[in-house]
């Protein structure tokens, strides 16, 4: 005798999930009608609402930003030589002017220079004496006409070395007295003062006295006296509303930001935009790595007419926006496009029509329904 084989406890798991996945995939139909009764609604607890133009209020949009200091707005005070620290003349925080002491160093290399450029003004003057000997001999008939050329081209090749030895002693920040000096007296020496060179404030101090430091090396950053920049992120839906240019309101700042710059790529670990803002006036409201809420008011026109749907009532599926519209046998899952915005009441611009009615309470009952989890054993009671 044979008995029928009882199918196991994981088969039929498996089975029911297929069966939903099935059902899930057949619901996902945005055509297909989600039959609902009254005896339904009641239990699940189901509410609607009407679909109202956006009011001017909802076009409001709050982002969250950092204050950073603008890469052209950055000064870095550097070793021109290598030398040892003698002396830090700032700290951090401390408001500096052009041309004002930021540290002493000594610097054989320095010394070194100085003698190479002495040595090649010399040579320069050694040079232009002969050449003007060798023109007035050659006016004479003395010398060839070769040899009053030649002179001319030392001396050129003279001068040109003894200028390249000098600019390279101004870019090191050896002022033109202290060359003059030099000059004068023959006098090397290796101290050299590092001055800032713009007006700002120092935001770090980065040598000690007595460290000795290679040529490039920073030894203090200063933030220049002018515009903060503001990065913040938007959601990609809240991005196609924005533009640069856009204003921005800033707490505790009279005057608002513009935006400069969206980029055209999405951030790979958030799926955000990221934007950056400027202040439009020159007003001491911001700290550079501040956290600021800023608020963007959008226009009529940017509103493109929008409409308006409690977030309650939007639900994510594969991907897409969906609200449930009240139909007479039930509901029906209408694909919708959000706008820029956002709080408890969500821009919508596309999918739906003023006076629609959209389910707002027992969403999640009638998400179950469209996905196929059993609710429409209910529906003709």
């Amino acid at each position: 005798m044979l008995f029928p084989l009882r199918p196991s406890r994981a088969a039929l798991g498996v089975a029911s999930l297929l069966a939903g996945l099935a059902g899930a995939a057949a619901a996902q139909d945005a055509s297909k009608l989600i039959p609902w009764s009254s005896k339904l609604e009641a239990g699940a607890g189901v509410s609607t609402a009407l679909v109202q133009p956006q009011a001017a209020a909802s076009g409001t949009l709050v982002l969250q930003g950092t204050v950073v200091l603008p890469a052209q707005q950055s000064d870095v005070v550097s070793m021109p030589v290598a030398g040892v620290v003698q002396a830090v003349l700032v700290a951090p925080m401390q408001t500096v002017r052009a041309g004002q002491a930021v540290a002493r160093i000594m610097s054989p290399e320095l010394a070194q220079w100085q003698r190479e450029w002495l040595l090649a003004e010399t040579q320069a003057r050694l040079a232009q004496g002969k050449a003007q000997r060798d023109e007035q001999m050659f006016a004479d008939g003395i010398v060839s006409e070769h040899r009053r050329n030649e002179s001319r081209a030392q001396y050129e090749m003279a001068s040109v070395a003894a200028r390249e030895r000098r600019q390279a002693l101004r870019l090191a920040g050896v002022s033109e007295a202290a060359l003059a000096r030099a000059s004068s007296t023959a006098g090397l020496s290796p101290q050299l003062t590092l001055v800032a060179p713009v007006a700002g404030t120092v935001l770090e101090q980065m040598a000690v006295p007595g460290q000795r430091l290679e040529a490039g090396v920073p030894v203090a950053h200063i933030a220049r006296a002018g515009r903060l920049a503001i990065e913040l992120q938007a959601s990609r839906e809240q991005a196609q509303a924005l533009r640069v240019g856009d204003a921005l309101g800033v707490d505790g700042c009279k005057t608002p930001a513009r935006i400069t710059a969206l980029s055209p790529q999405l951030s790979s670990a958030t799926q955000g935009v990221q934007l950056r803002a400027e202040l439009a006036g020159r007003e001491d409201c911001l700290r550079i790595n501040q956290f600021v809420p800023l608020r963007w008011q959008g226009s009529a026109a940017a509103s493109g007419g929008a409409l308006s749907v409690p977030a309650a009532a939007v639900v994510q599926q594969g991907g897409r926006h969906y609200v449930f519209v009240r139909q007479p046998q039930g509901f029906r899952a209408v694909v919708v496009t959000l706008g820029a915005g956002g709080g408890s009441e969500v821009p919508i611009t596309a999918g739906l029509k003023a006076g629609d009615e959209v389910a707002v309470k027992g969403v999640a009952a009638i998400k179950g329904a469209w996905l196929g989890l059993g609710a429409d054993a209910g529906a003709g009671q």
